[in-house]
């Protein structure tokens, strides 16, 4: 049952990063002396919340992900991230905590020279994104194949 569940969520997980993948492969940076209209605009919302759901995404299968291997769920964030760490899953724990910082940041910018960082960071930080869906789905197959070894 937890293994279909944590499947599942890398599932969505993978939906996600479908997507925020269509939106970096369209990125211009952001212009500040550019005057955007509302619908210019909505490309930078939806690569925004794209971004967003997927690290958010990405931390929940974490959540997911320790549970089903040790029956339990750290405390805080950064313990959480120590222990994908460990299990070399993820290189940075910094990075992952930034990028999680960058949410906020995004919902309350509207400077446009800071939004040019911002999106600009979005891009950066999306390049990394797309290299530790690749790592996470490696270990998730390999203890998925364990698993279903020692469940016969």
């Amino acid at each position: 049952m937890q293994k279909n569940l944590l499947l599942q969520e890398f599932e969505d997980l993978k939906r996600a990063i479908i997507l925020l993948k269509e939106s970096i492969k369209k990125f211009n940076p952001y212009k500040t002396e550019k005057k955007y209209t509302p619908d210019e605009l909505e490309y930078y919302d939806s690569l925004s919340f794209r971004f967003e759901k997927s690290v958010e995404l990405i931390l929940t299968f974490f959540k997911g992900l320790e549970l089903f291997l040790y029956s339990k769920v750290s405390d805080t964030l950064r313990d959480r991230l120590l222990i994908m760490q460990k299990l070399n899953i993820i290189d940075a724990i910094d990075f992952w905590m930034e990028a999680r910082l960058l949410r906020n940041k995004i919902a309350h910018t509207y400077v446009p020279e800071e939004l040019k960082d911002i999106y600009n960071e979005i891009f950066e930080k999306s390049q990394v994104i797309f290299k530790s869906i690749d790592t996470i789905e490696k270990y998730l197959t390999k203890i998925i194949m364990q698993y279903s070894h020692n469940q016969k």
